[in-house]
């Protein structure tokens, strides 16, 4: 997927805030079951050694519902995990990126930066000795805008 093309930059960033939320709230509900269910495997425990066979089937019930929901937590995490590894993957990208070719210096159409810059259509120093090429063909060098 192109950013600008096919989903734009803040639809992407929703995106990806929802998903991670929504992860991180079925986490903490997944833990809060989790304990709930410990506890429950606890008392099963007692009324197996107090009542007999009849509770062995529950307690195996209850043991395989948390090892399933714990293996949810670990999917979750190992999720988390990715999420995080693409992320430092891309900040190290770009900063190699930017050491070979800053952003200052990449040609790319006028910005409403460089307009608000009064950087000028027409200004043949950005166009790197190519002022007569035609408007349809023209780049611009992108500027920090000094705040």
């Amino acid at each position: 997927v192109v950013f600008g093309c096919d989903l734009n930059m803040e639809e992407a960033k929703s995106d990806l805030i929802n998903v991670l939320s929504s992860l991180e709230a079925h986490w903490h509900v997944l833990e809060a079951e989790v304990v709930e269910i410990n506890r429950d495997i606890e008392y099963c425990e007692q009324c197996l050694r107090k009542y007999g066979e009849w509770f062995n089937s529950p307690l195996q019930y209850l043991r395989e519902l948390k090892r399933t929901k714990k293996n949810k937590m670990k999917e979750i995490i190992r999720n988390m995990e990715s999420f995080n590894n693409n992320l430092q993957g891309g900040k190290r990208l770009v900063k190699s990126l930017e050491k070979q070719s800053p952003v200052s210096v990449l040609h790319a159409p006028q910005t409403p930066a460089m307009i608000a810059a009064g950087v000028s259509e027409d200004a043949p120093h950005l166009l790197g000795g190519h002022g007569h090429m035609s408007t349809a063909h023209r780049q611009h060098i992108i500027k920090p805008v000094e705040e």
